[in-house]
């Protein structure tokens, strides 16, 4: 299962979603575009972005209006995923940093 933990502050995505073995695993694969293209615009705008092997963490996300928009929109599009794959996507939000 892919767990991302989301709070206004920073992202926190690992795991592998299971769906289908490597190469044809259509949950990861939407996950992961989601989340590559979500860093390289949070990086442009300034957050710290570290990547290891399965694990991805965005950190220092600037508190402005569209680091704002930015991880709304993907919370969205990964709560789209997790509604049609719950047992291979775990989406937590945590609201004021909790």
């Amino acid at each position: 299962m892919i767990k991302v933990v989301i709070d206004k502050h920073g992202l926190k995505a690992s795991g592998h979603a299971n769906f289908d073995e490597y190469g044809k695993d259509i949950v990861c694969a939407a996950v992961s575009s989601i989340l590559q293209l979500v860093s390289h615009i949070l990086k442009d705008l300034g957050a710290h972005i570290s990547v290891e092997k399965g694990n991805l963490t965005i950190s220092e996300i600037p508190d402005d209006e569209c680091s704002e928009r930015v991880l709304e929109v993907t919370i969205g599009a990964l709560l789209g995923i997790q509604k049609k794959y719950p047992e291979n996507l775990y989406l937590e939000v945590k609201k004021n940093g909790d």
